[in-house]
């Protein structure tokens, strides 16, 4: 991860927003189809159980898969209280209320990162990443050294200050980086979960388009139906 392009960064983000997508789409069918309530939570609990499969088993993944099954808990019982306070059923409710479910993904994905990053420091250690050091490098070379030298004299300057910069960056990284790697992960994440929290709800409409699309194809595919319930209401009145 650390050494990723760009490309490869904007790429790992449309795949979480897709697997985002598809877990708040798949829990809103769950939410509003699954009945009595306690189907609905025991799927998101199974799942939650599934999370862990995927890592390694620790406290930490754990952790995440228990706020996974909190936030899907809550998110059913919202659904389901305010499909009750409903004379016809809407798909409003059922994606109106992901908003603590999408946070709660997110931050899900986040551990994820943290407990990945941290993993590979404790193996590894932290450097930085030699792609960026080459770019940082080459537009030093570019802007300071190449306009200030003559050109029989460039290649040899150059070599000289790409390893006195090799040098000045490995003693940067074990004097002033080194004992503080260990909170690396957590500046990683803490810089993402807000840009991440951003995109993910400017782009809610998208999972709220699906399941505005998917309910009616159900109903018309004849795997759902509109079923009509009589209730009995109880209300004060003056004797």
């Amino acid at each position: 991860m650390f050494s990723s392009s760009g490309g490869e960064l904007l790429n790992l983000l449309l795949w979480f927003l897709l697997a985002l997508y598809v877990v708040t789409v798949t829990a809103g069918l769950a939410a509003a189809l699954l009945r009595p309530m306690w189907i609905a939570i025991t799927a998101f609990a199974l799942s939650g159980l599934a999370m862990p499969l995927g890592w390694q088993l620790t406290i930490g993944s754990g952790i995440l898969s228990l706020v996974y099954l909190l936030a899907g808990v809550l998110y059913v019982s919202a659904v389901t209280k305010k499909l009750n306070q409903q004379i016809e059923f809407s798909v409003q409710p059922v994606a109106k209320s992901q908003g603590l479910l999408r946070m709660a993904l997110v931050l899900i994905a986040c551990g994820s990162l943290y407990l990945g990053c941290a993993a590979h420091i404790e193996q590894e250690g932290f450097s930085i990443p030699e792609p960026y050091l080459k770019i940082a490098s080459d537009q030093i070379e570019e802007r300071i050294i190449k306009p200030k030298v003559p050109e029989w004299q460039y290649q040899e300057a150059a070599a000289g200050f790409r390893e006195e910069f090799k040098h000045a960056v490995d003693n940067f990284s074990e004097n002033t980086i080194k004992p503080y790697e260990r909170f690396i992960p957590l500046a990683i994440v803490a810089v993402l979960f807000t840009p991440l929290i951003t995109i993910v709800s400017l782009l809610a409409w998208i999972p709220a388009m699906l399941l505005r699309i998917i309910f009616p194809l159900l109903k018309i595919s004849g795997i759902t139906k509109i079923v009509s319930e009589t209730k009995e209401v109880q209300r004060l009145t003056i004797d």
